[in-house]
């Protein structure tokens, strides 16, 4: 008997040793994001958050050694993989040869979906569009602090998370900032709080706020959201952003109304913000740029730059086409080239510097520019001698009217020119506003009844789209022949909802004699026409409507043939 207790006892023990073996093997202590894909770095250090262990990243190929220099071998480490674009493949082999105590892999084509599956005891969630990854970084504290998964959402993927979601009990969501249509429309169903002031600036405060609520603070992260750290992903603090040159005028004044004392600027290229941010709000400034290195090439200790992954942002360039002062009607001229990949807005201040002294101009509201394209504006300056003209530029410019964040400064010497430009289109140069629901797009007729060619180019403002407003243009300038007219196209969805809100057009229309200074312009509200069918459609309507009276007259040709051989 005594011996059966015996081995039973052995049994258990056994089985236990086992099972912990089991446990251990498949525990971790230490994660890695093994991944070229943005959304699986955030998505991995978002779930080392959750899970309450350090996690990392790789920015390159090179980089699988570097990073494990600043573990220690008592390490249990599991790395989330993409499936297609790893940067180091087999990397747990690595890791083991470098004498860990543990490595495992788990592979994904999508970190964002398949670690929620792992958080069984998550149920409250932040949901941000996948576009700009700005908004993921504002949301990191806030999630870290409420113990809640976000999720990187676009009109594809929406469908994925509700069915994540349709499984939860008593969840709260949160949709962050800017998304799909599709995705507002599919989690409507579960009415969810909303930030979305169509400013990221203001969304940015309005999160922060938020945080400071459950948990009030006297320091912030200050940084662009360009990036992915480590320090902002740890999310111990909340994120404030700030501009590469200039400090959104929403973030100062936030800052000085609050309870805010101390700012950790983040990121290598920032360094020369901290003293505008100093200025401008007040707050103490400490500027994080780089760390110890963890490859040791000598006898000194050295730096090393931050581990810094790069996000998907708008790109904004700005610069000066040229600079004109005509004589012929006492005007200054700047025309602005936008290099961009997305709209921007800016508002200059030019000091025009001549033999009699100084004047200054600019502009009273922010000016919309589409990618690519130019725009030119005028100011009146009547000076005596147009001679060693020169010119001091400063323009503020950013991606919503709200938050110029970035500043083109320099000084240029001014062309001075005589020429009276005949080019001046009015309102009632436009002769139909239209929409056609077909072809998806805005379509402006123009007529010039003027002697010479104009160029024109377009905006139309404040167009209801879905949730958000949005300024539309061509993007280009277009010539229209003397005496002649022209219509203008600008592709874009619209639904029912849309168009009925829309009923009426804001339209700001430039003109000028040279395509890239269009030194005139005009707003004016036209009606929209909806189109339904173009002229193609009713074409081909008309021609299938012809096919099927002439099949009916061939039938009853023939079935009147038959019938007559029948009665022969």
């Amino acid at each position: 008997m005594k011996s059966k207790i015996k081995k039973g006892v052995v049994i258990i023990f056994v089985l236990i040793i086992s099972l912990h073996l089991v446990l251990a093997a498949n525990s971790f202590n230490q994660l890695i994001s093994n991944s070229e894909n943005w959304e699986d770095t955030f998505s991995t250090l978002e779930y080392a958050n959750l899970k309450g262990v350090p996690g990392t990243f790789l920015v390159s190929t090179l980089d699988g050694n570097v990073v494990l220099n600043s573990m220690t071998k008592s390490n249990n480490i599991e790395v989330i993989s993409s499936r297609k674009n790893p940067y180091v493949f087999n990397y747990p082999d690595l890791i083991r040869s470098k004498g860990f105590a543990g490595a495992q892999e788990v592979t994904t084509d999508s970190a964002n979906i398949d670690l929620m599956s792992d958080l069984p005891e998550i149920n409250n969630f932040i949901v941000v569009g996948d576009s700009y990854g700005y908004n993921a970084i504002a949301a990191v504290p806030y999630a870290t602090l409420t113990k809640s998964w976000i999720f990187l959402a676009n009109r594809q993927n929406i469908y994925q998370i509700d069915a994540i979601l349709s499984k939860i009990n008593n969840k709260k969501i949160l949709v962050y900032g800017y998304v799909d249509r599709e995705v507002t429309d599919t989690l409507s169903k579960y009415n969810p709080e909303t930030i979305n002031t169509g400013d990221k600036f203001q969304d940015n405060i309005e999160i922060v706020k938020k945080y400071s609520i459950v948990k009030p603070v006297k320091q912030v992260i200050l940084t662009n959201g360009e990036f992915i750290e480590k320090e902002i992903m740890d999310g111990a603090e909340p994120v404030l952003f700030t501009g590469k040159e200039n400090v959104p005028a929403p973030i100062a004044e936030y800052l000085k109304n609050s309870n805010i004392s101390v700012g950790v600027l983040i990121g290598n290229d920032l360094v020369g913000a901290a003293t505008n941010i100093r200025r401008d709000t007040g707050i103490s400034v400490m500027v994080k740029f780089a760390r110890g290195a963890r490859a040791q090439t000598g006898g000194v200790a050295e730096v090393e730059g931050l581990d810094l992954f790069p996000l998907p942002t708008p790109f904004l360039n700005l610069t000066i086409y040229s600079i004109q002062y005509n004589k012929a009607n006492s005007q200054l001229s700047i025309t602005y080239k936008s290099s961009s990949n997305a709209p921007l807005y800016l508002k200059g201040t030019i000091t025009l510097n001549s033999d009699q002294g100084k004047n200054r101009v600019g502009d009273l509201n922010p000016i919309f520019l589409a990618p690519g394209d130019f725009k030119t504006i005028s100011y009146s300056i009547d000076i005596a001698s147009s001679d060693n003209l020169t010119a001091d530029i400063s323009t503020l410019f950013g991606e919503t009217s709200s938050s110029l964040d970035r500043i083109l400064t320099g000084t240029l010497n001014v062309e001075s020119i005589d020429i009276l430009d005949k080019c001046k289109l009015s309102k009632d140069d436009v002769t139909a506003v239209k929409y056609n629901k077909q072809k998806q797009e805005f379509l402006i007729d123009i007529k010039n009844p003027i002697e010479v060619d104009c160029w024109v180019d377009l905006e139309l403002n404040n167009i209801n789209e879905g949730y958000t407003t949005k300024t539309l243009s061509p993007g280009v300038s277009n010539k229209i022949l003397s005496k002649n007219s022209k219509e203008i196209v600008i592709k874009e969805p619209q639904t029912d909802s849309d168009l009925e809100k829309n009923s009426m057009i804001d339209l700001t229309v430039y003109s000028g004699e040279r395509d890239t200074n269009l030194v005139y312009s005009f707003t004016e509200k036209y009606p929209l026409v909806i189109e339904t069918f173009t002229l193609m459609t009713l074409v081909a309507v008309g021609l299938a409507i012809v096919i099927i009276i002439l099949i009916i007259i061939i039938f009853f040709i023939l079935k009147r043939r038959k019938k007559k051989d029948d009665d022969f």
